[in-house]
C-alpha cells in the first residue's frame, strides 16, 4: 500500500498518499442533485470515482465510501412545480434512474449513501455552532456564513477574497435582492427563509431548509468525522462548493475538512461544457441505447480524470472498437469451461492484489512473466494519480499476447490475466453477443406467431402446431383468438 501520488487541488501537485489511519480510506464525494436524468457529464463524475475507490480497495486499502443525494434544492422544487409533482416525488423518481443508470455502467454503489433530507436537523445544529463562534449571522431569517472571518477563504480555487467577490454575483438570487442581508456580497447562505406552504423545516430562525453547500459538510462529519481522506467531485464544484464547504467546516472544527481534494474535469462538446444549461447533453439512458457500458467506460477512461474528454460520434466509435478488441481476447477466458471462477474473472466484489487468482497466474511457470509485467505496468499507471489511459494501454498489450500467443492454453491465462485487471476498472468485458433483452425477445416471439399464422393460412397445421408447443416449451403461451391475432403471455 505505497507509491500511489494523488494531484491535490489544494496544493495544485502530486503528493504521496498516506491516510489519517493506515490501511484506511475515508472517501466521500459529491453525489446528484436529482431532479432530471443523468448526462454523461454526471457519468464522468461517477465512473472517476468508482474507479477510484475500486483501486484503492485493489491495493489493500479497507475504504468506505460515501457519496451524497441532494433530494431538496431550488431545482427540484421548481421542476417538481412544472410537473405538478410534489418534490419528494421528483426527487425519488430521479433518484431512482440515477441508481439504474450506476448499475448499467457497472459502477459499484457507495459504503453510505446519506440524502440531505435525512440530516436536516444535524444542518441546524452546524449552523448554530458556527454562529456561536462568531463565523455566521442571522438576518431576517436567513442565516449566512461571514466569509471574511475565515482568513484562508480561497485557498482552494487559489484567489483572494477581492476576486472572489465577482464570482459572489452567479446566484439564484441577486447581489441586488441580497444586498440588505447580507455583511458582505461574498458571503453565502447556510440555511435560507422560506414562506409556510413552501418546502421547509422549522428552525431557531424560522422556517426554511439548508443552503446547499452546508450539506456536503453535515454529512461528512456526521458520517465519516471532522476529517476525512479524500473529497471529490467534478471541477466545476471547486467554487463555490468546495470552497464553502472547506470554509464551514475549517471554521467549525479548527482543523482540515480532507487531506486530499480530487477534481474530475469535463465532457465537453464542440470544446463546451455538457450541461443541461447549455442544452448540449446526452443523457446516460440516450448513450447506453447505442453503446456498451464497457464501451461509455472506456470512453471515460482512455482519458486522464484531470483532462477534458470531447464527445461526438467518432470518438464513441473508437472506443466500440476498442471494447470490441479487448472484448474479443477476453472471450477465451469465457470459453474454457474448466477454469475455476476465479480463473474466469468473476471475482468477489472488491479483489485485492493478493487475491488467490492474481498470485496463481504470477506463479504459473509459462504465463507468470507476462502476467507480472502486466502488474508492474498497471500499478505504475495507477499509481501515478490513477492514470486510466496508461493502464489500459497495459491491458492491450496483453490483449496482443492473446492474439499473438500460438499456445491456446498459454493465451487462456493471458485472456484469465486481462481480465482480471480490467475488472479493476470496471470494465467486464462479458460476451453480450448472446443475450437478447426484453424488447428483442417480444419481437422475437411476434415473428414467431407471424410464421405461424402464415403456416394456419396454407393449412400446415404440423408446423403451426409445432412452434405453439415449441414457445410453450419456454414458457410462452399462445392463446388463439377466433378472428383476431393470436395473443401470448409468458406462463
Amino acid at each position: 500500500m505505497t507509491g500511489l501520488k494523488i494531484f491535490n487541488t489544494v496544493s495544485a501537485t502530486k503528493e504521496d498518499f498516506q491516510p489519517l489511519s493506515p490501511g484506511r480510506v475515508l472517501m466521500y464525494a459529491c453525489g446528484p442533485t436529482v431532479y432530471d436524468l443523468s448526462h454523461l457529464g454526471h457519468a464522468r463524475m461517477a465512473l472517476t470515482f468508482d474507479v477510484i475507490q475500486r483501486y484503492l480497495r485493489f491495493s489493500g486499502y479497507d475504504v468506505t465510501f460515501v457519496r451524497n443525494i441532494t433530494d431538496i434544492d431550488d431545482k427540484i422544487i421548481n421542476r417538481a412545480r412544472e410537473l405538478n409533482l410534489r418534490p419528494e416525488q421528483l426527487s425519488r423518481r430521479f433518484t431512482y434512474t440515477f441508481w439504474k443508470d450506476m448499475d448499467e455502467l457497472n459502477s459499484a454503489s457507495p459504503d453510505i449513501e446519506p440524502r440531505a433530507t435525512e440530516y436536516i436537523q444535524q444542518m441546524i445544529k452546524f449552523a448554530e455552532e458556527l454562529i456561536h463562534k462568531g463565523h455566521a449571522y442571522e438576518s431576517k431569517g436567513d442565516v449566512y456564513f461571514d466569509v471574511p472571518s475565515f482568513k484562508s477563504y480561497g485557498k482552494l480555487k487559489k484567489q483572494s477574497l477581492d476576486d472572489l467577490l465577482q464570482g459572489a454575483r452567479d446566484q439564484v438570487r441577486s447581489q441586488n435582492e441580497l444586498k440588505d442581508l447580507k455583511k458582505t456580497p461574498a458571503d453565502f447562505a447556510l440555511w435560507k427563509s422560506a414562506p409556510k406552504g413552501e418546502v421547509g423545516w422549522d428552525s431557531p430562525w424560522g422556517w426554511g431548509r439548508p443552503g446547499w453547500h452546508l450539506e456536503c459538510s453535515s454529512m461528512i462529519k456526521n458520517v465519516l468525522g471532522e476529517t476525512i481522506d479524500i473529497h471529490g467531485g467534478g471541477e466545476d464544484l471547486v467554487f463555490p462548493h468546495h470552497e464553502n464547504e472547506i470554509a464551514q467546516s475549517e471554521a467549525l472544527h479548527g482543523k482540515p475538512l480532507a487531506r486530499y481534494w480530487i477534481h474530475n474535469s469535463f465532457v465537453q462538446v464542440e470544446s463546451e461544457k455538457m450541461s443541461k444549461s447549455l442544452g448540449n447533453f446526452q443523457t446516460i439512458q440516450t448513450v447506453l441505447s447505442n453503446y456498451s457500458a464497457d464501451t461509455v467506460r472506456l470512453f471515460v477512461l482512455q482519458t486522464h480524470y484531470r483532462s477534458p474528454i470531447e464527445f461526438g460520434t467518432e470518438s464513441m466509435e473508437a472506443a466500440k472498437s476498442g471494447t470490441a478488441r479487448l472484448l474479443r481476447a477476453a472471450r477465451l477466458a469465457d470459453s474454457n469451461a474448466h477454469m475455476s471462477d476465479d480463473n474466469n474473472g468473476k471475482f468477489q466484489k472488491y479483489l485485492q492484489k493478493d487475491h488467490p487468482c492474481i498470485q496463481t497466474l504470477k506463479n504459473d511457470p509459462d504465463a507468470g512473466a507476462a502476467v507480472s509485467r502486466l502488474e508492474a505496468d498497471f500499478l505504475e499507471a495507477m499509481n501515478n494519480d490513477f492514470n486510466t489511459p496508461q493502464a489500459i494501454s497495459a491491458l492491450f498489450q496483453m490483449a496482443d499476447l492473446v492474439f499473438s500467443t500460438k499456445d491456446e492454453k498459454l493465451a487462456v491465462k493471458y485472456a484469465a490475466a486481462l481480465k482480471t485487471y480490467a475488472s479493476v476498472l470496471g470494465l467486464r468485458l462479458t460476451d453480450t453477443g448472446k443475450i437478447i433483452d426484453t424488447n428483442t425477445g417480444a419481437r422475437l416471439v411476434e415473428t414467431l406467431l407471424d410464421l405461424r399464422d402464415q403456416a394456419r393460412a396454407n393449412k400446415d397445421y404440423k408446423q403451426s402446431d409445432q412452434i405453439r408447443d415449441e414457445l410453450l416449451k419456454l414458457g410462452i403461451k399462445v392463446m388463439d383468438v377466433k378472428g383476431a391475432r393470436a395473443q401470448w403471455e409468458r406462463e
